[in-house]
């Protein structure tokens, strides 16, 4: 199973109409990205983060959920349960769950609690289509990764608990993170 990009979302990250509902599109995607990402961590077989080359990061306090950091290869990839930092050398793309991809300060990078991330926020541009369109391929390159090394069938909800955010199936999300890079090429 693969998701599609709302029409209407390619007019907003085109910058060629207002944010307003369209956020939405891109807000779900993020959603069913991340929620696939915590099945990825919870992989049968071991944390698939992990055998991607990222480090689980984690603070005295126990409080704070692990964050994943990978440098290499490029780009810096920063991820909380709630978002994907993406660093490149133009600029420091935030994607928070819900929120309307932003532009951050370097600061960002050395947070842990997510908390403080979001509050990051208050302190940030709209980010451009080109940052999105990075952010996008990147997510896609992510998402065939996985497929690659471990499938999609533990993408699966558990059978008597299935979250809103949970696919109707187990599925990659490649092809809608490709789709939408695709609508934002210059």
């Amino acid at each position: 199973m693969t998701a599609a990009v709302r029409p209407g979302l390619i007019g907003v990250l085109a910058g060629t109409s207002t944010m307003g509902d369209d956020i939405s599109a891109l807000a779900h995607l993020l959603d069913v990205q991340f929620w696939l990402m915590g099945r990825d961590v919870a992989h049968p077989d071991g944390n698939l983060l992990q055998r991607l080359g990222f480090e689980r990061q984690t603070t005295a306090d126990p409080s704070v959920p692990a964050r994943y950091r990978r440098c290499e290869p490029d780009p810096e990839v920063i991820i909380w349960r709630c978002g994907l930092l993406l660093r490149v050398p133009q600029h420091d793309c935030l994607l928070l769950r819900g929120c309307e991809p932003v532009l951050v300060g370097s600061e960002v990078a050395a947070m842990h609690n997510p908390v403080d991330v979001g509050a990051a926020r208050a302190h940030s541009t709209r980010a451009p289509a080109q940052a999105i369109k990075t952010s996008a391929t990147w997510f896609a390159s992510y998402e065939a990764s996985i497929a690659d090394i471990a499938g999609v069938r533990h993408r699966d909800a558990p059978p008597r608990i299935r979250p809103a955010l949970a696919p109707p199936e187990p599925c990659s999300l490649e092809r809608a993170w490709r789709q939408l890079a695709c609508t934002l090429d210059d």
